[in-house]
């Protein structure tokens, strides 16, 4: 190698590698700043598709909170009508349905009901309840609510609901007392029960002879009526007074028979009905209260 040479190249060895030093960082930036610019750019467009589905994830949120309050008030609807579809007494636990079918076929409902008991024992025997046609107590026309007395009728004026509660049985209005034993019995003993409470009412009446007679009449009719056999708990007997002014019996959709004697009809029903004495006087206060409250609906 000649001088020339050899001195060109020691000079050469002998300068800093400036070359590699410039590059070497801009060889390491430029993979740093490509990667970043790739995440920025993914994000801003996973940002633009957010925003634009944004809406749509809004409303399905909204609309399945909307279905899901519409399947909650539904199902709590579901829930109370279940529960409504029976009133449970109180005291003796028994169960009574709302609605039960009229004459006709359409549905009466329950305006009240209560236990009997045999006060000095505080024995509890049955479970009477008081029905009368839907139509009749929803129309303000109806033959129940244009009663002048019924429409005066007050619930802690003794002399005002006494007033109502006669006239609705001696008009031509169906009315249906439905009364269940509280524990295993039978028709004599029901019968019995029943029977006593008419004489005692027959006893306080200044009665005729005549209609002394025919009230006897029609004791001796209604006996007449009753099963011999057993009536278990949970069945429910049911004395139906037609606007036809008979009254019949039934027993698990049996008719057992009817009477036409005006003053057995009407003495059997205002017993559970009057202020004074009544024969279960947990019942007279609830039908007083539901007639109370259907006046102010």
């Amino acid at each position: 190698m000649s001088a020339t040479r050899w001195n060109r190249a020691r000079t050469l060895l002998a300068q800093p590698a400036r070359t590699h030093a410039v590059f070497r960082p801009v060889a390491i930036r430029a993979p740093i700043q490509h990667h970043l610019g790739r995440t920025a750019a993914v994000a801003t467009v996973a940002a633009r598709t957010q925003d634009r589905w944004r809406p749509w994830m809004m409303a399905s949120v909204a609309t399945a909170g909307v279905l899901s309050w519409q399947l909650s008030q539904s199902l709590v609807k579901s829930e109370s009508h279940a529960q409504s579809a029976t009133v449970i007494d109180e005291d003796s636990k028994l169960e009574f349905p709302r609605t039960i079918l009229s004459e006709d076929g359409s549905p009466a409902r329950l305006l009240g009901l209560g236990v009997r008991k045999i006060t000095f024992l505080k024995v509890q025997v049955y479970v009477v309840g008081l029905y009368a046609k839907a139509s009749d107590l929803d129309d303000h026309n109806s033959r129940f609510r244009a009663l002048p007395e019924v429409q005066k009728f007050q619930r802690t004026d003794a002399i005002s609901s006494d007033a109502a509660f006669r006239a609705i049985v001696q008009n031509p209005i169906e009315l249906v007392l439905r009364i269940a034993p509280v524990r295993n019995t039978n028709g004599p003993h029901l019968r019995d029960g029943f029977t006593r409470n008419l004489t005692q009412a027959l006893k306080r009446q200044n009665l005729n002879d005549i209609e002394n007679e025919e009230a006897m009449k029609g004791i001796i009719e209604f006996k007449n009526l009753f099963p011999k056999g057993k009536i278990l708990a949970g069945q429910a007997l049911l004395f139906r007074k037609s606007p036809d002014g008979s009254m019949s019996v039934e027993l698990d959709g049996e008719v057992l028979g009817e009477t036409r004697n005006t003053w057995l009809i009407e003495s059997f029903f205002l017993g559970y009905l009057h202020g004074e004495n009544p024969i279960s006087g947990k019942a007279r206060d609830s039908i007083a209260q539901g007639i109370q409250d259907l006046l102010l609906q």
